[in-house]
């Protein structure tokens, strides 16, 4: 519904002050105003028996932590640039979308959410250590805590619920129910974080997980069943995938062109988010046998080349999807402490149309290096269908 901005500022401001407030969230930018930060999380903290606001702002690289007091001016703060403005309670979800004609667009749902006051910075992961999921994969050990072998794929798991956070609270917000494909899923560590993440959220969760092993899709079905929960498992090739509904598309680690598979599966089903973590990349290094100059400089060392196309593989996946009319970013989903492949393509179907610039320079770095991705091979007949582009 569409209300004056200011009542939603006040409204907003009365439930973050409220005794069944769990968080806040601020993200994206209004237009014609800057912001400071590309995101900020409220939460309530109870540091030396008396309840404080803890504010992290971030700036995409690093977090600054505050913790402030009631008074605090929480609606100076909601009318400061952001476009997105969520204020989560025990039972409710109240979001603010503000328009290019500054309109307040809000939506309310019903939530079940639990307060946690703790100020100890290692509980504010999306899902707790002690999760019955984490138990059920064989990640937590029996009192709850992470084992520390598998430490580093936890905090890969949390971090990709940190970004579908982000996009769920500004994009995917205004609906009751969600279905997530996982494509190239493993034993579904993310599979199962995700449907536990979402529960919550939505009325409904669809799941399903996609894998060529049998012995995975065995395994991830009696870890369901563990967990009595409705998710569906398939033994497929990435490419075999069957067509069907789907909100949030993720792939994660899929090795080479079972990347490429997963965007197209995706785009061809129309999913309204991609959350995409390349793997191993060879496809694009086979193809390149000459480099145009001055580049030559860079790739007559094999292990700068080995990188250099590597980047140019998931920008050129980027710029496709962004041609089909996806707002797409590049984001380091983890640290490279924990993984060397730790590069996120994160993708929004908006529907716009191909910016001429955009098909200009894609299409000038095909020619200059005369590569063509596989990507647009697969995707050939809706390149040729949003940008008129040809000829892949």
């Amino acid at each position: 519904m569409k209300i004056e901005l200011p009542v939603a500022i006040t409204q907003l401001d009365q439930r973050i002050r409220s005794e069944s407030f769990v968080r806040a969230v601020l993200s994206g930018r209004r237009r014609n105003m800057q912001t400071e930060f590309e995101r900020i999380d409220i939460r309530q903290v109870l540091i030396k028996d008396e309840i404080k606001w803890q504010v992290i702002s971030s700036d995409g690289k690093k977090d600054i932590t505050k913790n402030v007091a009631a008074d605090f001016n929480f609606s100076q703060l909601f009318e400061s640039g952001y476009a997105n403005l969520l204020v989560d309670t025990q039972d409710e979800s109240y979001q603010v979308r503000i328009s290019k004609k500054d309109e307040a667009l809000v939506a309310i749902g019903k939530v079940k959410l639990s307060r946690d006051l703790s100020h100890d910075r290692q509980k504010m992961r999306m899902l707790p250590e002690s999760n019955q999921v984490f138990k059920a994969l064989d990640l937590s050990d029996l009192l709850g805590r992470i084992k520390p072998s598998k430490m580093d794929k936890y905090k890969q798991v949390d971090e990709f619920l940190r970004l579908i956070s982000q996009t769920l609270d500004t994009d995917l917000s205004n609906q009751d129910e969600i279905s997530v494909v996982d494509l190239g899923c493993g034993h579904a560590y993310l599979t199962f974080a995700v449907q536990e993440f979402l529960k919550d959220r939505y009325k409904k969760v669809s799941i399903l997980g996609v894998d060529e092993r049998d012995d995975s899709k065995v395994h991830n079905e009696k870890v369901a069943a563990k967990l009595k929960i409705e998710a569906k498992f398939i033994a497929a090739k990435i490419a075999d995938t069957p067509n069907q509904k789907v909100d949030i598309a993720i792939a994660l680690h899929a090795c080479d062109t079972a990347t490429d598979d997963s965007l197209y599966w995706a785009v061809k089903n129309k999913a309204k988010v991609i959350m995409a973590a390349p793997c191993c990349m060879h496809e694009l290094q086979t193809q390149i046998k000459d480099s145009p100059e001055p580049w030559g400089l860079l790739t007559k060392y094999g292990l700068v080349k080995e990188r250099l196309v590597d980047l140019m593989t998931d920008s050129l996946r980027a710029q496709i999807l962004k041609l089909l009319g996806y707002r797409v970013d590049i984001v380091e989903f983890i640290g490279g402490e924990h993984t060397a492949r730790n590069i996120l393509i994160r993708a929004v179907f908006t529907g716009a149309g191909p910016a001429p610039l955009d098909k200009e320079r894609y299409l000038q770095l095909l020619e200059q290096w005369q590569i063509r991705p596989y990507l647009a091979k697969l995707l050939k007949d809706e390149l040729k269908a949003a940008a008129q582009i040809t000829g892949i």
